[in-house]
């Protein structure tokens, strides 16, 4: 969103019956920025409910109904606080959308594919990045940024719709509620015509095996109480490695990022708005690559990767500051950290509670994950302004301490999980027993074939 334009009226006034713009200062326009991500925790544990309870399609499009609302209601605020809510109820949403989607991918997946759709999130959320960066540049005047917020009504009653008419609910999900007969035809539908019959037996028989075993659903404080020590390792991995979605220092280097290169580049606007384009470019071009290279590289190799490449240009952003009279430092830092950012910390983090958790903890671990996600969200993008104000030139020395700790937790402590069958309930839990039905192998194999047909 163009802040100048809605924090010091630069768009001018049109003299329209809504406010030119909302006056605040920097430290109040990040209470409002603020507001989303703690939107999103709200949402976030909304979901563990929903989840447990709704099936996840239903709550993504329960979620694109808040999208509609809050984005409505900051388009046409005439204040501060109107504007700060419609932004806190976007969050509900978004924390909401992100945990079931990423549930909702995983499961309609196969073991194959699962990797490159989880990172389509990822790369959509990069476009609309874009996309609202080149609207905000060309929508900057009043009252054209509250259009901005208009456009994403409509593309949030969009999704509905199609996510209403096109799409069907997780095959697992309705297995676990006993609606075997839907659970067939909806996998049917996903395979395209493909023999589902090994895959159905697999998911019935991971579903039995829960039933004649048991296992309650786990709540938040069952995992984090540690009834079952395994269980609660697993979620704190999620939970880093979704941390490692913001903690890199992504959100500066996307929400503040104008007024960082701005500051860089001795108050060149044109040359930080034209980086902030190219950033986005990068970031999204970043994420085809990790589509790609995600099933035959591996989420742990990507990740080591993506956090070597952000402390990477975490080192050169401190360098460039103290250098601004050579502006390619800059300019070298920022598209090094973004495109290697979209690699592993963009992507992986989205998909890999199921891969990890087994089903019946699965709702509340991936609450787990998607709340720390958004309270790094919100940590960093308060308390960024007084970072900068209080360590100017040395402020990305923080990111560099934190991405080279991701690096050696995730190098000590992330397990490899590519072509794993999301039914080996055992492994999950820290069971060693052997599963009865079809092997993880033949799983799989059947599952690359039904890549290979379509």
């Amino acid at each position: 969103m163009p802040s100048s334009t809605i924090t010091k009226c630069a768009g001018g006034d049109s003299h329209g019956p809504l406010p030119a713009c909302l006056p605040m200062s920097q430290y109040t326009w990040g209470y409002t920025v603020a507001a989303y991500p703690i939107g999103g925790i709200v949402g976030s544990f909304v979901s563990k409910y929903a989840n447990a309870h709704f099936s996840r399609r239903a709550n993504i499009m329960a979620a694109c109904v808040l999208f509609m609302i809050g984005n409505v209601i900051s388009a046409v605020s005439v204040n501060i606080p109107m504007y700060a809510v419609g932004r806190a109820i976007v969050g509900v949403a978004a924390g909401m959308c992100g945990s079931s989607t990423a549930i909702y991918v995983a499961e309609v997946s196969t073991n194959r594919s699962r990797g490159a759709l989880g990172s389509l999130f990822e790369m959509f959320l990069n476009l609309g990045i874009l996309l609202s960066q080149v609207a905000g540049r060309y929508m900057n005047e009043d009252p054209m940024w509250r259009f901005l917020w208009g456009i994403s009504a409509i593309l949030a009653c969009g999704q509905l719709l199609f996510m209403f008419f096109f799409t069907v609910e997780c095959p697992r999900r309705l297995c676990a509620v006993k609606e075997y007969d839907a659970a067939a035809a909806a996998l049917q539908k996903l395979r395209a015509g493909a023999d589902i019959e090994e895959e159905y037996a697999q998911m019935l028989a991971a579903r039995q095996r829960e039933t004649d075993s048991a296992v309650p659903q786990m709540s938040i404080w069952d995992i984090l109480s540690g009834k079952n020590k395994h269980i609660l390792w697993r979620t704190v991995i999620v939970m880093v490695l979704q941390a490692y979605n913001q903690a890199p220092g992504i959100g500066p280097m996307s929400v503040y990022s104008h007024t960082i290169f701005e500051a860089m580049f001795q108050g060149n606007s044109e040359l930080a708005s034209n980086l902030v384009m190219a950033n986005g470019t990068v970031n999204t071009a970043a994420t085809f690559i990790a589509i790609a290279c995600v099933h035959k590289v591996g989420r742990k190799n990507l990740m080591l990767a993506s956090l070597f490449g952000t402390c990477l240009g975490s080192i050169l952003m401190c360098v460039g500051a103290y250098h601004v009279e050579q502006p390619g430092i800059v300019i070298a830092a920022s598209l090094i950290f973004l495109s290697t950012y979209s690699l592993g910390c963009g992507v992986i983090p989205w998909f890999i509670a199921p891969e990890l958790v087994p089903m019946h903890a699965l709702a509340s671990a991936n609450a787990l994950g998607s709340a720390s996600n958004w309270a790094t969200n919100f940590l960093f993008n308060l308390v960024w302004p007084y970072m900068n104000t209080g360590l100017g030139n040395n402020a990305f020395i923080v990111f560099i301490a934190i991405n080279a700790a991701g690096f050696l937790f995730v190098f000590f402590c992330m397990p490899e999980t590519t072509g794993q069958s999301l039914d080996h309930e055992e492994t999950k839990s820290g069971d060693n027993a052997v599963e009865s039905g079809a092997s993880s192998e033949n799983g799989d194999k059947k599952q690359v074939e039904y890549v290979d047909k379509e």
